[in-house]
């Protein structure tokens, strides 16, 4: 007759003697190390009763609790742009072609939308890339170079608020009424890779506009970021980022 398998001793000491073997349940294996004494031997494994799982399971739970919570970075928050600073020639539906390097970089909202530049707002505004917010497309970021600073910058001062960025007043006709209206102004400047970047913060009634300017080798590079003065405070971490990861490659 076959031997049942029960937890009693005396059972298990006939199944030895019958060649038959009983499963010992994982939990109770692990809860019997768990709790051998050092120096002494480890009692046989007891099946757990009701209670005793319950109270393991709750165990479990606590320490899951208290363990620490590693934060969560989100995947594909930005995208990255890469601009040309090509020719108007090159403009109206393709900025660049695949044997020129690109010369400038900056990440934007993945969510926004690029749109090309076409010849002539190249060649009368400078604007070489854009990218827009579709939800909002008063909320946008755009790249203006020029050719017309001096191998020593200093044809284009870029210390001078006013003077400077009423050159590019043809780029975004709302700018210089932002600069007249501004409730806000500040000026300041960075070196990023070698490059001296001026930072300008404008605030006023209808826009907030972030821009950052530098000059290499006689050309200049402008971002401009712009967004409605109401929807800037909700947005600025956003906005704040496109201009700080704007580089020259």
């Amino acid at each position: 007759m076959a031997l049942t398998c029960k937890s009693s001793t005396a059972t298990q000491a006939a199944s030895k003697r019958s060649g038959t073997v009983c499963p010992r349940s994982r939990v109770a294996v692990q809860a019997v190390r768990a709790s051998a004494q050092p120096h002494a031997e480890a009692s046989p494994a007891l099946p757990l009763g009701r209670r005793e799982l319950l109270g393991l399971a709750a165990g479990i739970a606590a320490s899951s609790a208290i363990a620490p919570v590693l934060p969560v970075k989100a995947d594909g928050e930005y995208a990255t742009f890469l601009g040309y600073a090509t020719p108007p020639t090159s403009y109206g539906g393709y900025g660049g072609n695949a044997k020129e390097a690109p010369r400038y970089t900056f990440e934007y909202p993945a969510g926004w939308k690029e749109e090309i530049p076409s010849k002539v707002e190249k060649g009368t505004q400078g604007v070489d890339g854009r990218v827009v917010n579709p939800r909002s497309k008063d909320q946008r970021a755009f790249v203006v170079t020029l050719a017309r600073a001096g191998e020593d910058n200093k044809s284009f001062r870029l210390t001078d608020l006013d003077s400077t960025l009423s050159g590019f007043a043809g780029a975004d006709y709302d700018l210089q009424d932002a600069l007249s209206s501004a409730t806000n102004r500040s000026t300041s400047s960075r070196e990023v890779a070698g490059a001296t970047f001026y930072d300008y913060d404008i605030e006023s009634p209808e826009y907030h506009y972030l821009v950052t300017i530098t000059v290499s080798n006689g050309k200049v590079f402008s971002l401009f970021v712009r967004s409605p003065a109401k929807s800037y405070p909700a947005n600025e971490a956003k906005l704040r980022h496109i201009v700080d990861t704007f580089r020259l490659l």
